[in-house]
């Protein structure tokens, strides 16, 4: 027990050194007075999908974070020396992430005036975020960069999240898909379970401790390895011309981890998948509920769009920048000819490059772009760079990072609801970039555009210099 108590105390200095608690309670705060904000009845249908989606999920990305520090610091190798076990460690990490989550659903569900949903929701909150912990810290385990791990993180999370929201619907029908731990969870959240809140538990309890002990596993053989790829025959990166030397690396590492090219065919992949999904889902709840997407397919083409994809563009390249500045990369760098101001023009030349190629690709293909929103997807290439140095502006290891991108979401994809506001109060949102890719959409008025390009200049360039001084 005194072993147990000197690890959790450790553990929890640590979280708390890096504001994860902080992070956690204040993303829900935010979100609640955005629920307080809205309408009753939209704050309702929405506080249980925010919970589910955004508050569970949070704890995943710090859990992933502090375990890659760990393994690629060598400090997991260290601690797998020391008296307490590896399933204690394992507990002091993810048993006050666990319960931070569940504190923070609290206020979501309050403001969303789900005060009924409070004490079954908060016992399945902690569980299942035991769940996503569990086999978040597993598939870290073995993970040396932040972003490799994120990118293994999607499938599952994919996986686990997908099943329960087309059950929500009403697109997946009968037992079988409850099979799917979290599909009980979003119904519970939800208040309208078919099944008892007693049964659900029990079973989610029951893929709890299967994931737990997924990750006990990975944990311990993961501390048994040396950090890093093992290789045979190393290839010296080109000593020119310098400024080949990093895409010649990124293209091999794009190249040699299927994972990370996987990234780079996002584009073609969301937007094929609003060509071919999004017209018969329409169909079926118009025809089935009597929902009509048709108002709102302006919104969805500017969210899953032109908002993320230049913005998950962002988010990769500064997690990319906050691995080599752990990694020491960084360190090599800041000695070298090339310099830190060049290495980060080259990531935000590449990121916006990237952004706007996405774009290109993705806007014809989704079916869902019209022409005259050609100005504004230029305005939303440069929402990928904006993301990069406002992350890299404020973080400095990877769990700071994980912290700036979940603080960066809201403001970021919140002005896209000027879609569907009318009145004066609108222009409160003016100061924010993504509310002149909005205003900017029709391609009736080019003083949009280059009051969004000025909004853009006025956060990018400030940001840029204060991400190059922490960065020296």
């Amino acid at each position: 027990m005194r072993r147990w108590g000197g690890v959790l105390a450790w553990e929890w200095r640590v979280q708390w050194r890096q504001r994860v608690p902080l992070a956690v309670l204040g993303l829900a705060v935010c979100w609640a007075g955005v629920l307080a904000a809205a309408p009753a009845g939209v704050a309702r249908v929405a506080s249980p999908y925010l919970v589910f989606v955004e508050v569970m999920t949070v704890g995943t990305l710090f859990a992933g974070a502090l375990t890659v520090t760990d393994r690629a610091t060598g400090a997991a190798a260290a601690l797998g020396v020391s008296p307490a076990s590896p399933g204690a460690r394992l507990a002091a990490r993810l048993g006050p992430l666990a319960a931070v989550t569940a504190l923070s659903a609290v206020p979501v569900l309050l403001a969303g005036r789900r005060a009924a949903q409070l004490g079954v929701g908060m016992v399945a909150v902690l569980l299942c975020g035991l769940l996503l912990l569990a086999v978040a810290t597993g598939l870290a385990a073995r993970r040396d960069e932040f972003v490799g791990f994120v990118v293994a993180l999607a499938g599952p999370m994919a996986v686990l999240f997908a099943v329960p929201l087309a059950v929500s619907i009403g697109l997946l029908t009968g037992p079988v898909w409850f099979v799917a731990p979290t599909t009980g969870v979003l119904a519970l959240l939800r208040g309208d379970s078919p099944y008892p809140a007693v049964a659900i538990l029990a079973y989610l309890a029951l893929w709890t401790v299967a994931a737990l002990r997924f990750a006990d596993r990975r944990t311990r053989s993961g501390a048994g390895a040396a950090p890093g790829r093992v290789t045979t025959h190393v290839r010296p990166l080109p000593g020119r011309p310098r400024w080949l030397v990093f895409p010649r690396a990124d293209l091999r590492n794009v190249t040699r981890d299927s994972m990370l090219a996987g990234v780079a065919l996002s584009p073609l992949l969301l937007a094929s998948a609003l060509r071919f999904g999004y017209p018969p889902l329409a169909d079926w709840l118009l025809r089935t509920r009597g929902v009509d997407l048709a108002p709102y397919s302006t919104a969805l083409a500017i969210l899953a769009v032109a908002v993320h994809l230049p913005v998950s563009f962002g988010m990769t390249a500064a997690l990319i920048v906050l691995d080599d500045l752990e990694g020491g990369a960084l360190s090599v760098v800041r000695v070298s000819p090339l310099g830190v101001t060049r290495y980060l023009a080259y990531r935000l030349a590449l990121v916006t490059t990237l952004s706007a190629a996405g774009l290109a690709v993705a806007a014809p293909l989704s079916g869902l772009v019209p022409r005259s929103a050609a100005g504004a997807l230029a305005l939303a290439a440069l929402l990928g760079p904006l993301v990069t140095v406002g992350t890299l502006a404020v973080a400095r290891t990877r769990v700071q990072g994980a912290t700036a991108d979940k603080a960066l979401a809201l403001p970021i994809y919140l002005p896209v609801a000027a879609c569907l506001l009318t009145g004066p109060a609108v222009w409160l949102l003016a100061p924010l970039p993504t509310f002149w890719i909005v205003r900017a959409w029709p391609g009736d008025d080019p003083a949009r555009r280059v009051a969004g390009l000025a909004c853009l200049a006025a956060w990018l360039i400030p940001l840029t210099r204060v991400a190059i001084r922490r960065l020296r």
